[in-house]
């Protein structure tokens, strides 16, 4: 008889509202705080253009998320489908990559508590950082309901103060700026949407709560593709304005803030720096600590680490361990200086690679398990499929190529990154042999047949 999954005491809380919430929450975050000057500096008027075509990749990408999720929700999705579909091992290479990126959850934190410093200089930033991330710690263990509740209240501030920002600064927005979509070059609007593919991303962690969502073959593709949609027409509403009503060298790599300060009345400002700025980022803190250690609990379960380590608390249906490790992994870089720039290098580097190992994993599924698709509530034809997975693979290796060479260009960055990927290549060698024999006895979660109803993760809800 095999021992029991961690995962079997999570529990099914989490609806489609805060599934929705829990999604746009991961898309409208610190980056889009952080990144639209970047992009402004890069492309000047394509800066709207620039997030459109982010999004058309994110979509596109997307699919695959959509697929696997919708024909078998499980906890841990981007570790679990290419385990499972792919191999072992390089469901464990997108596990160690995906599990690098929750490393900006201090940068976000940090960010927010920038933003509170520059509205009130005796706000500290450093301490409101760790205060932030361990608010949303403590939040996490005590249950994914209560998590994504504050989720979607938080959403609801931040879209008021962002629509606000967008609708009161439109009359002040100087249009002959966009009558140059290209002005540094067709080269530097690519480069600033593959840079703004951090700010669009995220909804696809929603496949990560398959184990925790009430009907998730039918929310996890209605949470994906309907945040990253609603992110995206709030990202355009927000760059315009950003973009056109000061002078280009004026807010070129600058924040939001330098904008909202001229359009906005002073009550108007502090509310979209506490309820827009600071709300998002602090959203996003809140979002990955809550999928941040799923997939990461999927493969303790496979035996890849000690199962102790991901032990879930029946009271609160939490992995506790697992979230205290990334509470210390959070607030650690809080205090050493690393810049939201290098953590979006990386991250959207990490995003681009793992994402190609689902692309991978979605396509086989149609090789390997037709009937689990045929019974599935989202579908794609098999050309079409095809010719979703060989676009969305060929734009994100050429992303990456680029994200990959300002990496290597970073001593800091590449050394880090490199460290990484060694120490899950010697987790790799030490740990092999075991999960290889759990595998083959079928006393692991990888080890047992796909199927929609496998008596754990795959079970259809109704609820």
């Amino acid at each position: 008889m095999s021992p029991p999954d961690n995962q079997s005491n999570l529990k099914r809380t989490i609806t489609l509202p805060q599934a929705l919430g829990i999604a746009f929450h991961q898309i409208v975050g610190g980056g889009v705080i952080a990144l639209t000057g970047v992009a402004i500096g890069k492309t000047g008027g394509g800066t709207p253009v620039a997030f459109l075509i982010a999004a058309g990749i994110v979509l596109l990408s997307g699919f695959s998320f959509a697929v696997l999720g919708a024909a078998a929700p499980v906890t841990g999705g981007t570790y679990a489908y290419v385990t499972r579909l792919v191999h072992p091992i390089a469901g464990f290479a997108n596990m160690w990559l995906f599990t690098l990126s929750v490393i900006s959850l201090s940068v976000y934190a940090l960010s927010a508590g920038t933003y509170l410093h520059a509205m009130n200089p005796s706000i500290p930033a450093q301490a409101v950082s760790v205060g932030m991330v361990t608010f949303f710690f403590v939040c996490n263990l005590f249950g994914a309901s209560l998590s994504a509740r504050v989720g979607v209240a938080l959403a609801v501030v931040m879209v008021a103060a962002y629509v606000s920002y967008g609708v009161i600064s439109m009359p002040q927005v100087d249009w002959a700026v966009f009558s140059d979509l290209t002005p540094n070059g067709l080269n530097e609007l690519v480069a600033a949407s593959s840079i703004l593919v951090f700010a669009t991303g995220g909804g696809h962690v929603i496949a990560e709560l398959g184990g925790e969502m009430r009907n998730p073959g039918r929310n996890i593709p209605i949470a994906f593709f309907g945040a990253t949609i609603a992110a995206t027409a709030l990202y355009v509403l927000m760059a315009i304005p950003s973009t056109g009503v000061l002078p280009l060298d004026q807010v070129a790599f600058k924040p939001l803030s330098v904008v909202a300060e001229h359009t906005l009345s002073r009550g108007m400002f502090v509310f979209f720096i506490l309820g827009g700025a600071v709300a998002a980022v602090i959203g996003t803190i809140n979002g990955q600590l809550l999928w941040g250690s799923k997939s990461f609990l999927a493969a303790i379960d496979d035996g890849w680490f000690p199962r102790a380590l991901g032990r879930v608390s029946r009271r609160f249906g939490t992995p506790h361990w697992l979230l205290t490790i990334l509470f210390v992994v959070g607030v650690t870089p809080a205090v050493t200086g690393l810049s939201v720039s290098e953590i979006a290098h990386v991250a959207s580097s990490v995003f681009g690679l793992t994402t190609m190992l689902v692309i991978v994993a979605s396509y086989r599924m149609r090789q390997l398990h037709p009937e689990l698709l045929a019974a599935s509530p989202f579908r794609l034809g098999a050309r079409t499929h095809l010719v979703i997975t060989v676009a969305a693979m060929a734009l994100n290796a050429y992303q990456n190529v680029l994200l990959l060479v300002e990496i290597v260009h970073t001593p800091v960055m590449g050394i880090s990154y490199a460290v990484w990927v060694v120490v899950g290549g010697v987790i790799v060698a030490t740990r092999w042999s075991t999960v290889r024999r759990l595998i083959a006895a079928g006393e692991v979660p990888s080890g047992r047949p796909m199927t929609r109803k496998d008596g754990r993760d795959l079970v259809e809800q109704s609820g």
